[in-house]
């Protein structure tokens, strides 16, 4: 079997996507049962999926462009003996002469939350079902999910497969403490801290946790807490979170990393007394699972698919409500046996899920829809 897999969504940049195609790829060539490669932009500064065979292939990085790529799209993947596409983003280009699936990471595009523009809900009310008609399977990343899906009628159950996330491949607990030590000198972090892990934009709802972080620090046992932000971002949007902050009394216990290796992630996590995230649309959250798996305590929202990817190992709160976030913050990082407790459910929530067994459901997934054929 010749599977293409469209990763033209990647800029380079970390993200859930390239975490996923990264995973699943490096278990798909262990397992030996499908031959691989990956659509990229041409003209990255780096591979975005290292290790992995990558195809450079142009028109794909726009959604009017994706719409335009049929035809050429079709052509190359003929010449090239492909058996199957996976696309990773949409719209959907009408490719015919083969199988086709669509790979969903969330549904925050049929939603009224910000970062999603009028023009896209519209294109999403209007166009999207007929859009999505000519595929073989649509792949959710999570029951939440496919529920979402099939409750839009955007299509039919028999369509639509659970091919779940796993932890970041090769993510280590740190112990060194000299580096711990050296992650919070270049911070200039004297005090304990919360994590929070993904890009500055706005459908991470940081306000939210800003306004959980100032709260927190009201109350006994929270006073010391600051907030470690790790993720992409640009000059504006950090300084709109540090202007939120200097008006919530919070900015000296505010820092912003930017982006950070994997290395860097991990001393990130391990320095942590929790994580803490605040978007009310996530279609999984890998951090969630690298936090639990590392035996971090995560501090989230009861929305989105994060109550099904934390389960019981997890405080959940009223999306929105700050004091409720607050007291979450406070348990979660206050060590004793309830702590241990969720800590230790959180270990067996992660080990729960593997990319070897997520690249063997979407093997099944794939032969089947070739069975179809």
């Amino acid at each position: 079997m010749k599977v293409f897999v469209d990763a033209t969504m990647l800029d380079g940049g970390p993200s859930g996507a390239a975490t996923r195609l990264l995973g699943l790829g490096a278990a798909l060539r262990e397992r030996g049962r499908v031959e691989l490669a990956h659509l990229v932009r041409p003209g990255l500064a780096a591979n975005p999926l290292p290790g992995l065979d990558v195809v450079p292939f142009d028109g794909m990085e726009s959604p009017l462009r994706r719409l335009r790529s049929g035809r050429r799209l079709e052509r190359m993947l003929r010449a090239a003996g492909a058996d199957l596409l996976n696309l990773g983003a949409l719209p959907v280009p009408s490719v015919r002469s083969l199988p086709v699936a669509l790979t969903l990471h969330d549904l925050r595009f049929l939603e009224r939350g910000p970062g999603v523009s009028l023009a896209r809900r519209l294109w999403a009310a209007y166009r999207l079902p007929a859009n999505l008609a000519a595929l073989s399977a649509v792949i959710a990343v999570s029951e939440t999910t496919a529920r979402g899906i099939m409750s839009h009628g955007l299509v039919e159950a028999r369509r639509v497969h659970v091919v779940p996330n796993a932890p970041t491949p090769g993510l280590q607990a740190v112990g060194d403490v000299d580096r711990l030590a050296d992650f919070r000198r270049r911070l200039g972090l004297n005090q304990r801290y919360v994590v929070s892990v993904g890009p500055l934009d706005a459908h991470k709802a940081v306000g939210d946790m800003l306004a959980g972080l100032a709260a927190a620090r009201e109350l006994p046992h929270g006073a010391d807490l600051a907030l470690v932000l790790v993720g992409r971002t640009d000059p504006e949007r950090a300084l709109i979170v540090a202007r939120e902050a200097r008006r919530l009394g919070v900015e000296q216990a505010l820092a912003i990393t930017g982006t950070l290796s994997d290395d860097e992630l991990s001393v990130a996590l391990a320095g942590a007394e929790a994580l803490l995230l605040a978007g009310r649309h996530e279609g999984f959250s890998i951090p969630a699972l690298d936090a639990l798996a590392l035996g971090l305590p995560v501090v989230a929202p009861e929305a989105g698919a994060l109550p099904e990817t934390c389960g019981e190992a997890a405080w959940l709160v009223q999306p929105g409500d700050a004091r409720a976030m607050a007291e979450a913050l406070v348990q979660a990082t206050r060590h004793g046996a309830e702590r241990d407790r969720v800590i230790a459910a959180g270990r067996q929530r992660a080990a729960q899920l593997s990319w070897d067994d997520a690249a063997a459901r979407l093997e099944q997934v794939w032969q089947g829809m070739l069975d179809a054929t």
